[in-house]
């Protein structure tokens, strides 16, 4: 499917409106960025619908286990890739223009290989290391943390696939496996233990997200495979490793320290409170996290176009197209955000009893999605300009502040505590990311910077 086959009502209103932002490069992204918000919102419902039933089958406690260990599958599965599901949106594309067909089949290859023995080399050591540690987990922990580790190597190709079907373009295919497929198959494997054994444990759902990943991943590697061989011509393979990892090793850095900086919380959590509030911090974040599909839609279809403008040197364009995607994500993460703090605690009140307890988290959660839809892409905008190291220092700063955050404010706040470090760090490290933007590059990244500018401008000129 591609997002010209939109309606052509949708295609001429996001034309017309992006034709009055006064940047005729928004109305590809806004077609664009429609389609992949269409998936999004369906992934978005069919996500917080499983995580109701599986709250609901599962009760708070099971809930909470499964929630936990499946944070250290999301994380290790995105770092086990080393920056390849990033980095092959460079390489895919270049290699395409310049029509250099050995490069690309050996990228291909060769990076689908790295990123496989990464993800089996991340779960052997993740196994080792909880065998030597044992000792010390919760025994409620120790058996879903195993499995979960075996679901790392699935995740880490489906990250690797979703990366190399975006860079040639098929959005559909990139999107659908991970945000609808994975996790209907969860949901529908863990209805089936429910309706054979009358209960679903944390250890038997974790086990069915392991068969849901490698089902959906070697169902989307078919496809992928399928689709290279009609589009790529047959090479001969050229290998560059050693230049592939050196672009793509800087970019998991990035990666990484953002999913500490954002998982932070309920990894220390684990240490700190039992299983059912995990469980019930887990369901407010992934209410808040409904926000954040608007950004991730804009900025799929912004980023190429961000190094476009700046490798051709259109600064003036290059503004405009900033200031136009932050107005695309900021206002209506606005407008879901009001939305969903009118309706939250009755979403929260539908994963189970006691649920409704994590309604105050929503305002804090809520705050560093607000603080990055207010600034737009800054994160993506300075990686696709050179300034990657940036963009790693300040998440790195602001992860060890979060964590130190967390230990200082869960023991006395608990779920309250760990919320407040986490939109302290974001936002902080949201607003620091715009500094450096002005600061290197020269464009204002704020949902204002426009009637800022007028009135700076009427003053000076008064």
């Amino acid at each position: 499917m591609n997002p010209d086959r939109l309606p052509p009502r949708l295609r001429r209103a996001g034309q017309k409106i992006a034709a009055r932002l006064g940047d005729a490069h928004l109305a590809g992204v806004v077609r664009g960025a429609a389609f992949v918000m269409g998936i999004r919102i369906a992934g978005a419902a069919i996500a917080l619908i499983s995580q109701v039933l599986l709250a609901r089958w599962m009760g708070a406690f099971e809930y909470g286990i499964f929630a936990y260990v499946w944070v250290w599958v999301v994380v290790l599965g995105i770092v086990a890739p080393m920056g390849f599901g990033t980095s092959v949106l460079r390489f895919i594309p270049e290699y395409r223009t310049k029509e250099k067909w050995r490069r690309l089949s050996g990228v291909l290859k060769a990076s689908f290989g790295i990123v496989a023995a990464l993800g089996a080399a991340a779960a052997g050591a993740g196994l080792l290391l909880l065998w030597a540690v044992s000792g010390h987990i919760e025994s409620y922990y120790l058996w879903p943390l195993a499995v979960a580790l075996l679901c790392v190597p699935g995740f880490a190709l489906m990250d690797w696939q979703e990366g190399a079907a975006r860079a040639f373009g098929w959005v559909n295919l990139a999107y659908v496996p991970n945000y609808i497929v994975r996790p209907l198959l969860i949901v529908i494997v863990a209805g089936g233990i429910l309706f054979f054994t009358g209960s679903a444990t944390g250890l038997e759902v974790t086990i069915g997200a392991l068969a849901a990943t490698f089902l959906t991943m070697f169902a989307q590697r078919f496809l992928l495979a399928r689709r290279v061989s009609r589009e790529v011509p047959d090479a001969r393979p050229v290998y560059h490793v050693r230049h592939w990892v050196a672009i793509s090793a800087p970019l998991v850095l990035v990666e990484g320290l953002f999913l500490l900086l954002t998982n932070t919380d309920i990894v220390l959590l684990g240490y700190f409170v039992d299983p059912d509030e995990i469980g019930i911090y887990f369901a407010a974040t992934r209410i808040a996290n409904l926000m954040a599909f608007i950004q991730f839609s804009v900025a799929a279809l912004a980023v190429p176009k961000f190094a476009e403008l700046y490798g051709a040197g259109k600064h003036d364009e290059l503004q405009s197209f900033v200031h136009g995607t932050t107005q695309w994500t900021f206002w209506p993460t606005l407008a879901a955000g009001i939305v969903l703090l009118l309706g939250g605690e009755f979403a929260l009140g539908l994963f189970g009893d006691n649920f409704d307890a994590g309604y105050p988290l929503l305002w804090l959660l809520m705050a560093g999605f607000l603080a990055r839809a207010a600034t737009g892409s800054t994160e993506y905008l300075l990686n696709m300009t050179g300034n990657q190291n940036a963009v790693a220092w300040t998440y790195g700063i602001a992860a060890v502040a979060n964590l130190a955050l967390n230990f200082v404010l869960v023991p006395s706040f608990g779920l309250m505590g760990a919320a407040a470090a986490t939109a302290i760090s974001i936002v902080t490290s949201t607003l620091w990311l715009a500094v450096i933007v002005q600061r290197r590059l020269g464009i204002t990244a704020f949902v204002l910077a426009g009637p800022v500018r007028r009135t700076l401008t009427a003053m000076r000129a008064a």
